[in-house]
């Protein structure tokens, strides 16, 4: 009997600790997304990962790449390989097409801007932690050694 209250105690432990988790979803640095569409900010607040694409020298647009995010200050913030096209192509002066709806779209045309802020970096890193269980152990998660190094740049969104 005391064993069987224990389990049930447990659970409902897990339980409520889920539902937490859950109602403070949005809050895991994701700030307000002022000046953004209205219906993308609140996708923004829902959202697990943006699909990113940029304008290759052509003039066309690349395939949309999925990416982890979070909306720190008023803008969008990714990490991203520096060896990656898209950080090669914000670095030229691309700008970047943004869905929270998947590879095909719908998009919005945002600035984008190649940042190498390794305090920032720490920043991304942490909320990553939060809402990512991979990075929370570890894995993909960008931090200050990574831009110092030169691995990874930081890319900040903001609406045009």
């Amino acid at each position: 009997m005391v064993a069987q209250q224990r389990s049930l105690a447990r659970g409902a432990g897990v339980v409520a600790l889920c539902a937490l988790a859950l109602v403070g979803a949005p809050a895991l640095g994701q700030d307000l997304a002022q000046g953004f569409p209205s219906a993308l900010a609140v996708q923004l607040a829902r959202s697990k990962e943006i699909y990113v694409a940029t304008q290759r020298k052509d003039g066309t647009r690349s395939d949309a790449a999925p990416v982890w995010f979070a909306v720190i200050d008023n803008a969008i913030w990714f990490a991203t390989k520096s060896s990656s096209n898209k950080a090669k192509r914000i670095g030229r002066g691309s700008p970047a097409w943004v869905s929270v709806n998947g590879e095909s779209g719908p998009f919005v045309k945002m600035k984008a801007e190649v940042v190498k802020d390794p305090a920032m970096a720490d920043r991304l890193g942490a909320i990553y932690a939060k809402k990512y269980w991979i990075a929370w152990a570890g894995m993909f998660r960008p931090g200050s050694a990574k831009i110092t190094d030169g691995s990874n740049v930081l890319v900040r969104l903001t609406p045009q």
